[in-house]
This record gives structure tokens, C-alpha cells and sequence, in this order.
């Protein structure tokens, strides 16, 4: 009995160690795809996945832009490039764990953004579906990966990397109104070499639409795509802000918790009934959020700052033009929407002396022209407004996705909703802007009238607040205390 049960202890103790031999000597292990990064870039549209950084268990080998098929979301996606790289998905030719997969980008694919219908506001996903599906060779270690094997991965927020917003400055301001505590969400952006080169630099600042409120100020920055007034982006527009002495201009972006039409009620302002005029529950923090940056950035060129901002944030940009407005030396409202029902005759002449350039898409169903700009802007002109332009599009085309689907809010091929114009600001299309002498009512503002040669950002650049005997004009509004 002893000897039996020795000799079966025995062969136990030499299966494991010849187990353990065939391990050593190079036994495959099973392939695992361990986590994945997912790369958020800004388009026209707002924000989408181009790219994602997959580690495996092992080390990887036979990889190219034909290893996979790739699924991000719901959406299959052509794959450009596929490479190896280092975790942050640099492409290398060393040993390494990690796999770069590009892919294609189209509008409405891949969106790391979900929509809140109650809130009318974007927020992050709570994760990415990522899936890769082996079609060609592929190796994990020594593991041949087989022909359709899938790696699924799901990318959360601790996964996700925004490259053109991390050279923001971000932090947040608070104001007591009313005896409560307000915060909004504050970023800025330098040009290199700005507070060491020739000269103090303009300001451009930017207010964002409704649906980019939050506590999340990548969402502002996104869903806009307002990396186009950076150069972290190819569009951008700061070459018109650079000259032989000056680097470019700062940029600054704030976000409102929910809407700048919020009048504090928490419901959007736009035809209350009664109320003389629209007002904004954010007005004096926005103010502070301005005057606190200049303040403390002596390199801000204070005859050169230039507010705009695009539907509630065109909205916005009028209210501060009627409360603040002789603080900034030019104004650029894209389909805005300050009800021009709530504009006195008073309010036009405040403001008829600024520098303003609208910009407007023929074809907005959401921020109807003839009840906004269009009747606003005739006023102004009747007023007696000199630097006063206007530019009208038929349509909004893009340049990230030229064919985009025309399934929301546009039955005109190729075409975006007209009411997301800023597509068209900042893709620098504003090449032309409306002959003001065709004017005589609010109804002959139109597309065919716009005529004239002429460029939103360049003639942003030239305009500086008015002087008078050779010093800037002081406020005519007391600054108040903040």
C-alpha cells in the first residue's frame, strides 16, 4: 500500500514539474487585450474617437493597418493605420505590449458625447465600446492570434485622452449673487512664446451654446470645436493674430452650469412675458471671469479684446455688448439669440458705435433670423452703425466630413443643420459679408446680397477699442465691484 501510494505522489510531482518545463520552454499563453485609451480630437461637428491604444498581455508582433477590423460604438470603421507603440500611442519599432489603431472619422460616428434631452446638454458617455476583430497574422507573445478572434474593451473615463485641450489652463470662478455661491468653469490658452515676445498680445474670447453647459469645460471646448482659435488645431485661425512681433492671441473660453439665457429660474429666457428685456442670471460672473483674467495677465493687449460666441453664447455675447460693452474692442455673435423684441430703441444706440460682425445661416430653423439678427441688424443700421457687418450663408457645408448625413435638422444633401454656422467660422469660410447699402428692411437681408469681400478673423485682428486724445475711452458703465 506504501508503495502504491508513493509511486502515485511520484508521478503527481513529475507531471507538474514536466508541466512546468513545457511552460518554460515556451508554451503559448492565451491572448488578452488588457485596456484600452481612447483618443478624443474635436471636428466640425464636436468631438468623435479617431484613434484608440490597445495592451495586450504580451508583447506584439505582425501588426499593420489590415491586422483588424475595428467597432467603436455601434459604428464598424475603416482602419487607416495600425501600428505598434508606446501607451501613449507613439508609433515604436521596440518591444512593446501596445497596438495604435486610426480609423476614419465621419459625422455622427464615435462619439464620446451623449445628449441629454431633459437637460438640453451634452455630457461624456460613460464608456466606449471598443471592439478589435483579428483578420490577418497577429501575434501575442508567441500566441498566433486566430483569424476572427475578438478583443472587446470598454473605454471609461479614466481611459479617455483629449490632446488638443491639454495645453488649456483650466480652473473655475466663483461670485455670490443673491447670496449664493456661483461657479462657472474657466480656460485659457497661450500661443508659445506669447508673454516673451514683441509686444502685448489680443484676447479672444469665446462663449459656448446650450448644449455645452456643465461642469466640464472639454465639452465647451469640443462641442464647439473651439481648438479652431488655437493652433492644436489644422484649421486654426491664429495666423491672422501673428505678425513679425507677435506670437498670436490668447483665448479664453467660459462654461456656464447650465444656459447663458438662464435668467435663474433654471428655464431658458427668450420671450418672458413682460420682462423689458433679456437678462442672465451670469451676467456679473462672466463679467468677473473676464476682467479677473486681464487683470492678472498684464500681457493682454486691454485695447484689443474681442468676445463672441455662438447661439446662447451669441446671445450672451449681445447681453455683455449692452452691459459691458465699451470694455471690448470688437464683437462676433454667430446666430445669436437675444430676442430682438426685448431691444429698445436705447439699446441699439448703446451699442451702434462698436466694432460687430454677425454671422448668420439663411436656413436656421432653431434661432429664427427674421425674429434675431436679421431685424437687430437693420436697426443698427438705421441707427446710423458704421462698423457693422453681417455674413449670411445658404447652408452649412463642412470640410471634416464634405458628404455629412442630412437625417437631423436638414433635408438639403450634403449639408449641416444651419443653424451650427460656427462650422463655418471656424472652418475660415467667412470669405464675404452682405452689401449693407442693399438694406432698407429686414426682409431683404439674404444670401444674394452678400457680396462683398470679406473676412471675419482678419478684420477681428484689426480692430482696437476708439481712443480719445490719444488714451483709451474710460468706461461709461461704473466697473462693478466684483
Amino acid at each position: 500500500m506504501k508503495k502504491r501510494l508513493a509511486a502515485v505522489v511520484t508521478a503527481i510531482v513529475l507531471s507538474l514539474c514536466c508541466g512546468a518545463l513545457l511552460a518554460a520552454c515556451g508554451d503559448p499563453v492565451p491572448a488578452e487585450a488588457k485596456s484600452v485609451k481612447a483618443i478624443v480630437w474635436g471636428y466640425e461637428w464636436g468631438p468623435a474617437v479617431p484613434k484608440v491604444v490597445v495592451e495586450f498581455s504580451d508583447n506584439v508582433s505582425d501588426v499593420d493597418k489590415d491586422t483588424f477590423a475595428v467597432r467603436i460604438g455601434t459604428k464598424n470603421r475603416t482602419v487607416l493605420d495600425a501600428y505598434k507603440s508606446d501607451k501613449d500611442g507613439n508609433k515604436t519599432t521596440e518591444e512593446t505590449k501596445f497596438v495604435t489603431v486610426e480609423t476614419d472619422v465621419k459625422y455622427g460616428e464615435s462619439s464620446p458625447f451623449v445628449y441629454d434631452q431633459n437637460k438640453q446638454m451634452n455630457d461624456w458617455a460613460e464608456s466606449i465600446a471598443i471592439r478589435l476583430t483579428v483578420k490577418g497574422d497577429f501575434k501575442v507573445g508567441k500566441t498566433a492570434c486566430e483569424k476572427d478572434q475578438a478583443f472587446s474593451l470598454k473605454a471609461e473615463a479614466k481611459d479617455r485622452v483629449v490632446p488638443q485641450t491639454a495645453s488649456w489652463k483650466k480652473d473655475t470662478v466663483k461670485y455670490t449673487k443673491e447670496g449664493k455661491e456661483q461657479v462657472i468653469q474657466r480656460a485659457s490658452w497661450a500661443p508659445a512664446g506669447a508673454d516673451s515676445d514683441g509686444g502685448k498680445n489680443p484676447l479672444v474670447i469665446w462663449l459656448h451654446g446650450m448644449g455645452e453647459g456643465g461642469t466640464d469645460i472639454d465639452i465647451a471646448l469640443l462641442g464647439n470645436e473651439v481648438t479652431a482659435l488655437t493652433s492644436e488645431n489644422e484649421t486654426s485661425v491664429q495666423k491672422y493674430f501673428t505678425t513679425d512681433t507677435l506670437k498670436g492671441a490668447y483665448v479664453l473660453a467660459l462654461q456656464s452650469p447650465t444656459m447663458w439665457m438662464d435668467d435663474g429660474s433654471g428655464e431658458m429666457n427668450v420671450d418672458k412675458p413682460g420682462a423689458e428685456k433679456q437678462t442672465s442670471y451670469y451676467t456679473e460672473i462672466v463679467w468677473k471671469a473676464i476682467t479677473d483674467y486681464v487683470d492678472n495677465n498684464p500681457d493682454v493687449d486691454t485695447s484689443r479684446i474681442y468676445l463672441g460666441g455662438c447661439s446662447n453664447g451669441g446671445y450672451m455675447t449681445m447681453n455683455m455688448a449692452f452691459e459691458h460693452g465699451d470694455y471690448f474692442a470688437a464683437f462676433y455673435p454667430i446666430c445669436e439669440a437675444y430676442n430682438n423684441s426685448k431691444i429698445s430703441d436705447a439699446m441699439i444706440n448703446d451699442i451702434k458705435g462698436y466694432n460687430m460682425w454677425f454671422i448668420q445661416s439663411h436656413d436656421d430653423t432653431t434661432v429664427v433670423p427674421s425674429k434675431f439678427v436679421y431685424a437687430t441688424y437693420d436697426r443698427l443700421l438705421k441707427a446710423g452703425a458704421a462698423n457693422m457687418h453681417l455674413t449670411v450663408t445658404d447652408h452649412v457645408y463642412g470640410k471634416d466630413d464634405p458628404h455629412p448625413s442630412a437625417g437631423w435638422g436638414t433635408s438639403v444633401p450634403d449639408t449641416y443643420m444651419g443653424h451650427w454656422v460656427w462650422i463655418t467660422a471656424f472652418n475660415d469660410e467667412i470669405k464675404k459679408e452682405v452689401d449693407n447699402s442693399a438694406i432698407t428692411k429686414p426682409e431683404d437681408i439674404k444670401p444674394e446680397i452678400c457680396t462683398k469681400d470679406g473676412n471675419v478673423w482678419k478684420w477681428l485682428s484689426e480692430q482696437t477699442k476708439p481712443v480719445a486724445g490719444g488714451e483709451l475711452i474710460t468706461f461709461s458703465k461704473p466697473k462693478p465691484a466684483l
